[in-house]
């Protein structure tokens, strides 16, 4: 499986780490752009504990992409794997390949003879094969990566509060500090229903305030 070969649909495996609805291959809706770094490895192998902390700081870098770093082992210790990837904060996606669907779709397919080994895939596309610490790796991951779709969600604006002191006085204390806390204002001090009204009229009459979803 060469660079430019599209990867197939793959589900059967089992998600020690990360999102549990992770797939391969995929359906990507259109106009989106999907990446996903397939990295095939296991407890055993010195040179794949050596690239952990280079996956892992990629994958924080690409937090606000849709940039998935799936790392896949066909070691059958599910608690081994689960313990491994606690002890060498492994912060990115971590999967057992269950039934070997992905070694011999992928790694196998790919001419691959040793581990570690990575795919760049960019909307099923392969765009690299080849070892995770190669320059190159980065560098292709970079590039795939600036054009990937954002996974950032825009801050939902909060309504003003238009009540009365008098009308927020008929809500409930709790209500009332919900209001507060929606906004990120502080409360302390407040310990009286119309403590929490007041502060509401102060602040929130004329001020946006945004909820990030």
């Amino acid at each position: 499986m060469s660079v430019g070969t599209v990867v197939p649909f793959i589900n059967d495996f089992l998600v020690i780490n990360g999102d549990a609805s992770t797939t391969i291959g995929g359906p990507v809706p259109e106009g989106r752009t999907k990446v996903v770094v397939l990295e095939f490895w296991a407890t055993w192998c010195g040179p794949c504990l050596q690239s952990i902390p280079h996956l892992s700081e990629l994958q924080r870098k690409y937090k606000d992409v849709d940039v998935t770093i799936v790392g896949a082992t066909n070691e059958k210790d599910e608690q081994k794997i689960r313990d491994f990837a606690n002890s060498n904060s492994m912060d990115y996606t971590v999967v057992i390949d269950t039934n070997q669907s992905l070694f011999s779709k992928v790694f196998k397919a790919s001419g691959a003879t040793g581990i570690p080994f990575a795919a760049v895939v960019v909307n099923n596309k392969i765009v690299f094969s080849g070892h995770p610490m190669d320059p190159q790796f980065a560098k292709t991951l970079e590039d795939a990566a600036s054009k990937a779709s954002s996974t950032r969600k825009e801050p939902v604006a909060l309504p003003l509060v238009t009540q009365t002191y008098e009308e927020l006085m008929q809500l409930r204390p709790k209500e009332l500090r919900q209001i507060l806390e929606d906004r990120g204002i502080r409360t302390t001090g407040c310990s009286e229903k119309g403590d929490f009204a007041k502060l509401i009229v102060e602040t929130c009459r004329n001020t946006q305030y945004y909820r990030q979803e």
